[in-house]
């Protein structure tokens, strides 16, 4: 092939190219719009199921019970009283029910009993924190940004309390998700004056931000951004993998590039924004308490700096002496009268001459070393006292007109087609007019018969009770997530919550008052045709999640905080994890703790959430990363969760406190009565008694003989009731440790 030949047949090829669409979305056929979660539910029938020996508490028993009929597998019978108190309990608020709740129930003979224990617990404002936790999961919320710098988020706590909020008040669902959609839209010109509007559409905020200094590409920080809320909205309320369709037509679902682009123009002018709602005397009190402290940290920055100065200006001399010729003569050159080649040298040697903190400490006497930590920790100590940003709502505000266009393999540098606001094009048929607005985004999502939303929350709220959701994949409804076990049932709850003005609470009820709920979580005779327990013959026992652990912790303790909403609290943190804080500076001060020490025992949705460091013991027990949505927590077992248990400084603080409220009980046996029932709600059986006082005489008699020795034994007297034995509260604390270490504790029943 000539040369002429070879170019003429590249440039028909590129002009064939240039001639052809930059992007056309794939045809959409009919069997794409046929699989089940694309078609709008109907309310099916309820299965006429009558059999005298298995009740039929409400709808989803039949349906339930269907099943298990058509597999020939008999439901479990029904739980105790105990154990279905402390599973709805465990279920519903996340914490244990009291010994005076146990009584009062196992009491109780009214047919309605249990009825009014789960309207009382649905009525508990621990309702909200409880359900806030699985919903904060979903949105991968955190108080800070991530990245390397993983700066705060001051005003983040809001929306965390602006869920609690809603599912304690039962919000309806679709004005839930209206919110945060498009909450400052609807608000409009009205915003500052409805802030709960805005703090709803932090919501587009709760993912990772790549907000950090340096010279990074704007365009590519800012689809960063705009990724975050697109996959944000796809998965918490579409229940589909939209961030597959990011780069390219989704390989599986009838979800194209260009659907996901059109999703993403709905939030092009969408940007971050902290709107202030603060009053002006708000603002003045602020500004008071904050010119108060400084004039009280001013001095101590002073002598820290005139302790540095000399250390600093020494070592930078040093330096100095030892740069080359040119790089003195460069420096000593006045800046004005420098060369090009000298202002470059000038600026190379600023940084070799440049001194380190580490270099000033290292290099101090010790004597002024020791002086300086004490002055930081009093600055440290004040700065902690600063008072919070005045009120303003953590949202996004529609800025400005941005394009959007489907991009090549989602770089921001491969622009192809320009697209408009519009919805995936599986979920519609003809809609017109085509919305433009989050605010039409929110009521399209909203409309009675979506196919997706309500079946999407249901199936999350069946999930939480029973251990797996009627889909088991939460948020993939599409062609490679799991079928629904129980299709119909999830059609007639869908249902039931938009008939019932999109109640969450309503279906909370259903579902713990059904007779399939109270079942207990024993026995095996449907193991062989239903050995992971799908069709619900039996309850499945479930592990707390990390947060209720540790509440559960405080609740038995005596010591749990229960003030509802609020800042955020830094907790102290052990130094190993303390040292995975990122700085650039002084490795001090960096997590300043809640001064007031009544706050570190508030409930665990409340604690600080930092992105890059968390708490170890819910991190040991799987709480989630935030960097991503997590639908389904995993739940695995290791060697450091039993460590934690047994010997984190937490766990045997809260031991010691439960320990001595104990010894106001009576005698041995009563403490070990109070004890059990506290902790599990239950007396200890003849073995549990047994072992335990074998325990405690055996563990007293270590602690006499190191009280004996002068050694520490981890408890003062001064803190015990008058007339307490030391050697005995140190070994009812150790046994407190282990209760909290059993099985029966840490699962839902």
């Amino acid at each position: 092939m000539t040369r002429a030949v070879s170019f003429a047949l590249l440039m028909s090829l590129a002009a064939g190219a240039a001639a052809q669409p930059k992007y056309a979305d794939p045809e959409l056929k009919p069997k794409d719009r046929a699989h089940w979660s694309f078609v709008p539910p109907k309310r099916p029938d309820v299965p006429a199921f009558r059999n005298p020996k298995l009740p039929i508490r409400n709808p989803i028993d039949a349906f339930v019970r269907a099943k298990l009929v058509e597999k020939g597998i008999a439901p479990s019978p029904a739980a105790d009283k105990l154990t279905l108190l402390r599973r709805v309990t465990l279920d519903l608020t996340g914490l244990p029910p009291t010994p005076a709740q146990v009584d009062a129930f196992l009491k109780e003979d009214a047919v309605d009993a249990y009825e009014k224990v789960v309207e009382r617990l649905l009525a508990s404002p621990h309702f909200g924190e409880r359900w806030a936790t699985h919903w904060l999961d979903v949105v991968r919320f955190a108080e800070t940004n991530g990245y390397e710098i993983d700066s705060e988020r001051p005003h983040a706590w809001r929306y965390r309390d602006y869920v609690v909020n809603a599912f304690n008040s039962d919000m309806p669902y679709d004005q839930f998700v209206r919110e945060q959609i498009a909450g400052d839209e609807i608000a409009g010109k009205d915003a500052k004056t409805k802030p709960e509007l805005l703090i709803a559409t932090g919501l587009h905020r709760c993912g990772p931000a790549h907000l950090v200094s340096g010279n990074l590409d704007s365009e590519v920080l800012r689809q960063e951004v705009l990724t975050e809320m697109v996959n944000g909205v796809g998965s918490t309320f579409l229940g589909l993998t939209f961030a597959c369709t990011r780069c390219h037509d989704h390989k599986f679902d009838p979800l194209s590039a260009g659907d996901y682009y059109r999703l993403q123009a709905f939030f092009a002018n969408a940007k971050y924004a902290d709107v202030d709602f603060a009053t002006q005397a708000e603002r003045d009190a602020r500004k008071k308490q904050a010119d108060d402290l400084t004039a009280k940290t001013a001095p101590l920055k002073k002598q820290i700096a005139d302790l540095d100065a000399p250390v600093r200006a020494k070592l930078g001399k040093e330096k100095r002496e030892k740069l080359e010729p040119k790089y003195k003569e460069a420096l000593d050159t006045p800046a004005e009268k420098r060369t090009a080649e000298q202002k470059t040298l000038a600026a190379q040697s600023n940084t070799l001459i440049k001194v380190s903190w580490d270099e000033v400490l290292a290099a101090m006497p010790p004597d002024d070393l020791a002086k300086r930590v004490k002055l930081r920790e009093q600055l440290h100590a004040l700065e902690a006292q600063l008072p919070p940003p005045t009120p303003a709502a953590w949202a996004i505000e529609n800025t400005g007109s941005a394009k959007t266009f489907v991009l090549r393999r989602g770089e921001t540098s491969q622009k192809t087609l320009e697209v408009q606001p519009g919805l995936p094009r599986v979920l519609v048929s003809g809609e017109t007019p085509a919305p433009k607005t989050r605010r039409e985004l929110a009521d399209w999502l909203t409309k009675a018969d979506h196919p997706l939303t309500a079946r999407v929350i249901v199936n999350r709220l069946w999930q939480h009770h029973f251990g797996r959701g009627i889909v088991n994949t939460p948020n993939d409804f599409g062609a490679r997530g799991e079928k629904p076990t129980h299709p119909e049932l999830l059609d007639w709850l869908a249902c039931e919550l938009v008939e019932k003005k999109w109640s969450l609470k309503h279906i909370h009820r259903l579902i713990v008052m059904s007779a399939t709920y109270r079942q207990v979580a024993t026995g095996d005779h449907g193991a062989k045709l239903d050995g992971d327990n799908k069709l619900l013959w039996k309850m499945s026992r479930r592990r707390l999640e990390a947060e209720a652990i540790r509440d559960s912790v405080l609740t038995v303790a005596g010591t749990l905080n229960r003030q509802v909403g609020g800042r955020s609290v830094k907790v102290p943190l052990e130094p190993e994890v303390y040292d995975l804080i990122f700085t650039e500076g002084e490795p001090d001060g960096l997590w300043p703790v809640t001064p007031d020490a009544r706050q570190h025992t508030r409930r665990s949705v409340y604690l600080f959430n930092k992105r890059n460091v968390r708490h170890p013991m819910l991190e040991a027990f799987d709480q989630p990363d935030t960097l991503n949505t997590c639908a389904v927590r995993p739940v695995s077992t290791f060697a450091p969760q039993a460590l934690i248990l047994m010997n984190s400084p937490f766990v045997h603080s809260q031991a010691k406190a439960f320990a001595i409220s104990l010894l106001n009980e009576g005698d041995t046996d009563k403490q070990l009565n109070a004890l059990y029932r506290r902790a599990v709600g239950r007396l200890p059986n003849a073995t549990d008694r047994r072992l335990a006082t074998e325990f405690l005489k055996d563990q007293a008699a270590t602690v006499r003989a190191r009280l004996k020795a002068k050694l520490p034994v981890g408890i003062e007297a001064s803190s015990l009731p008058s007339g307490a034995d030391v050697a005995h509260a140190r070994a009812l604390a150790d046994l407190c440790v282990v209760l909290f270490n059993t099985h029966e504790f840490v699962y839902i029943p």
